[in-house]
């Protein structure tokens, strides 16, 4: 049985690109932000409207030795080309990737685009004075998740990515670094 993990950034963590939301928004042609706003709730693909750019480095990665090899990007996973090539092959059915650009290193953001459905038995909501507030507690059903690595949860909220240990063996095998594996999947932080 393999354990499951909420994703999260490093604490005190930095976004590598500097890619705001609005230049994301022109490269798919989303005048509205309707799209940014609503896909990872319905798992649109935007490898359809996607356009690969080239955007400048944040400026706390000066030194690009020091650029983490899987972080995020907003909802989404940036995939450096070595982690793009050793991590493709497990996520190649869960999602779709975006070539980026960022100051001469080739990346990828990776768009989960699946959910895992949630155990309703074991999952339970979490109230604060009488009013619903999260879980404070979230389970996955064991079979739907048996051949995922990487997927979200619509009742946690759809910005979260959740990974099975398969996900998790393969970024450890390769060493690599930008990223935490958190137990507590319904943890607030």
């Amino acid at each position: 049985m393999s354990k499951v993990y909420r994703l999260k950034p490093l604490e005190y963590s930095v976004e590598v690109p500097q890619l705001s939301l609005i230049e994301f928004a022109d490269i798919i042609g989303d005048e509205d932000f309707s799209i940014i706003r609503r896909q990872p709730r319905t798992n649109e693909k935007l490898s359809d409207r996607w356009t690969p750019v080239r955007c400048a480095l944040a400026p706390q990665y000066k030194n690009v030795r020091h650029v983490p090899d899987v972080s995020f990007w907003g909802s989404y996973l940036l995939l450096s080309k070595r982690a793009y090539k050793a991590l493709s092959p497990v996520l190649a059915n869960e999602g779709e990737f975006l070539p980026l650009h960022v100051a001469n290193l080739p990346m990828y953001l990776f768009v989960s685009l699946q959910f895992a459905k949630e155990d309703l038995a074991k999952t339970h909501h979490r109230y604060e004075e009488g009013i619903e507030c999260g879980l404070s507690e979230l389970v996955f059903k064991r079979r739907d998740i048996a051949n995922k690595a990487v997927f979200k949860s619509l009742l946690y909220g759809c910005h979260a990515l959740f990974a099975t240990g398969k996900f998790k063996s393969a970024f450890e095998e390769h060493d690599f670094t930008g990223i935490t594996f958190d137990e507590d999947l319904a943890g607030v932080f």
